[in-house]
Protein backbone atom coordinates (compact mmCIF):
# COMPACT_ATOMS: atom_id res chain seq x y z
CA UNK A 1 0.00 0.00 0.00
CA UNK A 2 0.90 3.35 -1.00
CA UNK A 3 1.28 6.09 2.08
CA UNK A 4 2.50 9.32 -0.33
CA UNK A 5 -0.50 11.30 -0.63
CA UNK A 6 0.10 12.04 -3.51
CA UNK A 7 -1.88 15.26 -4.93
CA UNK A 8 -0.15 16.69 -8.24
CA UNK A 9 1.15 14.92 -11.47
CA UNK A 10 4.67 15.99 -10.55
CA UNK A 11 4.09 13.93 -7.01
CA UNK A 12 3.17 10.88 -9.55
CA UNK A 13 6.77 11.41 -11.22
CA UNK A 14 8.76 12.01 -8.35
CA UNK A 15 7.24 8.46 -6.89
CA UNK A 16 7.78 6.64 -10.08
CA UNK A 17 11.28 8.13 -10.32
CA UNK A 18 11.99 7.17 -7.06
CA UNK A 19 10.58 3.86 -7.38
CA UNK A 20 12.95 3.59 -10.31
CA UNK A 21 15.88 4.05 -8.27
CA UNK A 22 15.06 1.59 -5.48
CA UNK A 23 15.04 -0.78 -8.36
CA UNK A 24 18.52 0.37 -9.83
CA UNK A 25 20.45 1.41 -6.80
CA UNK A 26 19.16 -1.61 -3.96
CA UNK A 27 17.54 -3.90 -6.51
CA UNK A 28 14.19 -3.70 -4.51
CA UNK A 29 10.58 -3.47 -5.62
CA UNK A 30 7.15 -2.31 -4.24
CA UNK A 31 6.60 -2.42 -0.38
CA UNK A 32 5.21 0.16 1.38
CA UNK A 33 6.07 3.90 0.96
CA UNK A 34 6.54 6.53 3.19
CA UNK A 35 6.94 10.04 1.96
CA UNK A 36 9.50 11.74 4.40
CA UNK A 37 9.86 15.38 3.06
CA UNK A 38 8.48 17.44 0.06
CA UNK A 39 10.60 17.92 -2.69
CA UNK A 40 13.68 20.39 -1.52
CA UNK A 41 16.67 21.78 -3.29
CA UNK A 42 19.39 19.56 -2.28
CA UNK A 43 21.86 22.63 -1.05
CA UNK A 44 22.20 26.51 -1.91
CA UNK A 45 24.72 25.77 -4.58
CA UNK A 46 22.35 23.52 -7.10
CA UNK A 47 19.07 23.20 -8.09
CA UNK A 48 18.90 19.47 -7.97
CA UNK A 49 15.84 18.43 -5.99
CA UNK A 50 15.64 15.81 -3.39
CA UNK A 51 12.76 13.53 -2.26
CA UNK A 52 13.20 11.36 0.31
CA UNK A 53 11.53 8.08 0.98
CA UNK A 54 10.83 5.14 3.85
CA UNK A 55 10.07 1.58 1.85
CA UNK A 56 8.90 -1.17 4.17
CA UNK A 57 8.87 -4.68 3.16
CA UNK A 58 10.06 -4.30 -0.27
CA UNK A 59 10.65 -6.71 -2.51
CA UNK A 60 14.13 -8.24 -3.75
CA UNK A 61 14.74 -8.12 -7.42
CA UNK A 62 17.20 -10.73 -9.02
CA UNK A 63 20.49 -9.05 -10.47
CA UNK A 64 19.30 -10.32 -13.94
CA UNK A 65 15.96 -8.82 -13.60
CA UNK A 66 16.56 -5.08 -12.28
CA UNK A 67 16.66 -2.33 -14.67
CA UNK A 68 19.99 -1.49 -15.31
CA UNK A 69 22.32 1.06 -13.72
CA UNK A 70 23.91 3.77 -14.62
CA UNK A 71 28.02 4.51 -14.43
CA UNK A 72 27.79 6.39 -11.61
CA UNK A 73 26.03 3.69 -10.18
CA UNK A 74 27.96 0.65 -11.10
CA UNK A 75 29.78 -1.39 -8.20
CA UNK A 76 27.27 -0.17 -5.49
CA UNK A 77 26.51 -2.37 -3.20
CA UNK A 78 23.37 -3.39 -0.76
CA UNK A 79 24.57 -3.59 2.94
CA UNK A 80 21.94 -4.94 5.08
CA UNK A 81 21.39 -5.82 8.94
CA UNK A 82 22.40 -2.18 9.88
CA UNK A 83 21.11 -1.30 13.50
CA UNK A 84 20.38 2.38 14.47
CA UNK A 85 23.56 2.72 16.55
CA UNK A 86 25.72 1.56 13.70
CA UNK A 87 24.08 4.47 11.90
CA UNK A 88 24.09 6.92 14.29
CA UNK A 89 27.36 6.30 14.86
CA UNK A 90 28.25 6.77 11.08
CA UNK A 91 26.71 9.86 11.16
CA UNK A 92 28.41 11.28 13.99
CA UNK A 93 31.80 10.37 12.45
CA UNK A 94 31.14 11.43 9.47
CA UNK A 95 31.39 8.55 7.07
CA UNK A 96 27.62 9.86 5.74
CA UNK A 97 27.26 12.87 3.09
CA UNK A 98 25.51 15.32 5.06
CA UNK A 99 22.54 14.37 2.68
CA UNK A 100 22.80 10.90 3.58
CA UNK A 101 23.00 11.70 7.12
CA UNK A 102 19.37 13.67 7.09
CA UNK A 103 17.91 11.25 5.03
CA UNK A 104 18.56 8.35 7.44
CA UNK A 105 17.21 10.97 11.08
CA UNK A 106 14.16 11.55 8.58
CA UNK A 107 13.90 7.70 8.19
CA UNK A 108 14.78 6.85 11.39
CA UNK A 109 12.10 9.32 12.52
CA UNK A 110 9.44 7.82 10.82
CA UNK A 111 10.49 4.27 12.14
CA UNK A 112 9.62 5.55 15.86
CA UNK A 113 6.90 7.00 15.02
CA UNK A 114 5.34 3.60 13.49
CA UNK A 115 6.60 1.77 16.21
CA UNK A 116 9.36 -0.21 14.21
CA UNK A 117 11.92 0.82 16.46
Amino acid sequence: SDHTNNTNPDDSAIETAARHELEEECRLTGGHWYRLCLPTVMDKYTTTMLSVYLVLDADPIHEDDAKPRDATEEGMQVVEGISVRELEHAIAMGEMTVVGAWAVQLALSKLRQLGEI
